[in-house]
């Protein structure tokens, strides 16, 4: 009985410690006229501590990844301010309870 009570508290604190970002728009609508730069890419990684596979206790950089992958892609084409025909691609790594999880972002840099 005590090992039980002693899970559900566990799955609890687990529930609880969930983490959200807010709505990321990594492709907004181009203006009427625009110009293509070039490819564009980027990456935003997050670094996750006591991680198991369907929660993750620590972490570091998570909330904002994607903010930083689609700065990255605007960056890496001179003079872009914007992205077309944007892709975005997801990577986890494991090493026992530590994770990383990458987004890359990829486009077309437009200005």
């Amino acid at each position: 009985m005590r090992l039980l009570a002693l899970l559900l508290a566990l799955l609890a604190v687990a529930a609880g410690t969930a983490c959200s970002s807010g709505w990321v728009d990594l492709s907004p609508l181009p203006p009427a006229s625009y110009q293509v730069l070039g490819p564009a890419e980027g990456e935003g990684c997050a670094t996750y501590f006591l991680a198991l596979p369907w929660h993750q206790f620590l972490e570091l950089g998570a909330s904002d990844r994607l903010v930083r992958a689609r700065a990255a892609a605007l960056a890496s084409v001179p003079g872009a301010t914007g992205l077309m025909n944007v892709s975005l691609q997801e990577s986890w790594a494991y090493w026992g309870l530590f994770s990383r999880r990458c987004a890359t972002v990829r486009g077309e840099g437009i200005r």
